[in-house]
C-alpha cells in the first residue's frame, strides 16, 4: 500500500544517503572558546548574576564533535519550541532503525545506483558517529517535519556526507521503486538553498503511485564535524515552503552552539 511511502520518506533524512563510510581525518577542528578571566578588582559597570556569568559562551566557528548527551540536549531544546514535537536520543533511534531498515530492505529500486536515496541514515552512519532527532507534527495529518543532528568523527567526514548527497542528486533524477504489490516512481530535483551551515544542499522528492503521492523537501548541511538534515513531507509539494525547512536546520545548529 502507498501508506508505506511516508514511512520510507521519514527514514530518508538526506544526511548521508551513501553506504560507504566517510573518510576519517584528524579529529574535531573546533572547540568551545575559553571564557576570559575577570579582574579581581571591583568594576563600576554591572557584572550581572555571578552564576550566569559562569556559563560557557555559545560555540563559534566550525562545530566540534558532540557526545550523545549533548546531541540529545540540543534536540530537546529545539523540541521545546514546537508544540507536540518529540526529541529522540541516539539510543532510542537505534531501537527504531532495525524495523525501518527491514522495510527498506524489502524495497526494490531501479536503477540500483539510486538505492542510497532510500537508505536509513541512522543505519549508514560511519563508526564513531552519533545522532539525535526531532519530529515535528504539522497542521495536517499528512504533514510532518523531521530534523536529524548527527555528530561525525571529524570535519572531513561530515563534509563528505553532504558531498555524497549532492553527487547522488546529480546522478539520480528519477527512479522506480516497488514494495510488495505497490509500485511507484520518484522524481528528485535539486533546489538552491541557503543556510548558516558551511556547506548546504537541498532537494525535492516526489513519490507517486497511481493517483496517490507524497512530496518532501530536504535540506542537509555540514558545519565542522556536524551534519544537520531537515525534511518536511506533505501530500502536496506546493504546501512545503523551502525556506521554512532551511530555518529548521539553522534552528538545530543554534541549539548545538549552546551546548
Amino acid at each position: 500500500m502507498l501508506l508505506a511511502l511516508p514511512l520510507v520518506l521519514s527514514a530518508c533524512t538526506g544526511g548521508d544517503p551513501g553506504d560507504t563510510p566517510a573518510p576519517s581525518g584528524s579529529g574535531p577542528v573546533a572547540s568551545s572558546p575559553a571564557p576570559s578571566s575577570s579582574s579581581a578588582a571591583p568594576s563600576p559597570s554591572p557584572t550581572g548574576d555571578p552564576e550566569a556569568s559562569s556559563a560557557p559562551p555559545p560555540l563559534t566557528g566550525p562545530l566540534p564533535s558532540f557526545t550523545a548527551e549533548d546531541l540529545a540536549d540540543a534536540a530537546r531544546e529545539m523540541a521545546e519550541n514546537h508544540p507536540g514535537a518529540r526529541a529522540r536520543t541516539s539510543q532510542e533511534i537505534a531501537g527504531q532503525t532495525e524495523t525501518g531498515q527491514a522495510l527498506l530492505d524489502d524495497m526494490d529500486i531501479t536503477p540500483a545506483k539510486c538505492a542510497p536515496f532510500m537508505d536509513n541514515q541512522e543505519a549508514t552512519l560511519p563508526a564513531g558517529a552519533l545522532i539525535a532527532s526531532v519530529t515535528i507534527p504539522g497542521d495536517t495529518v499528512n504533514r510532518e517535519s523531521y530534523v536529524s543532528l548527527a555528530s561525525y568523527p571529524d570535519r572531513a567526514a561530515a563534509a563528505a556526507a553532504v558531498s555524497r548527497t549532492a553527487d547522488l542528486i546529480s546522478r539520480c533524477g528519477s527512479f522506480d521503486l516497488s514494495l510488495g504489490d505497490t509500485a511507484g516512481t520518484a522524481a528528485v530535483d535539486r533546489e538552491k538553498t541557503t543556510t548558516r551551515a558551511e556547506t548546504t544542499v537541498g532537494y525535492r522528492m516526489d513519490v507517486s503511485a497511481g493517483e496517490q503521492g507524497v512530496a518532501s523537501y530536504t535540506v542537509s548541511g555540514s558545519d565542522g564535524a556536524v551534519v544537520v538534515s531537515a525534511t518536511t513531507r506533505d501530500e502536496h509539494e506546493k504546501d512545503i515552503v523551502p525556506g521554512d525547512v532551511a530555518d529548521q536546520l539553522d534552528e538545530a545548529l543554534e541549539a548545538l552552539r549552546t551546548q
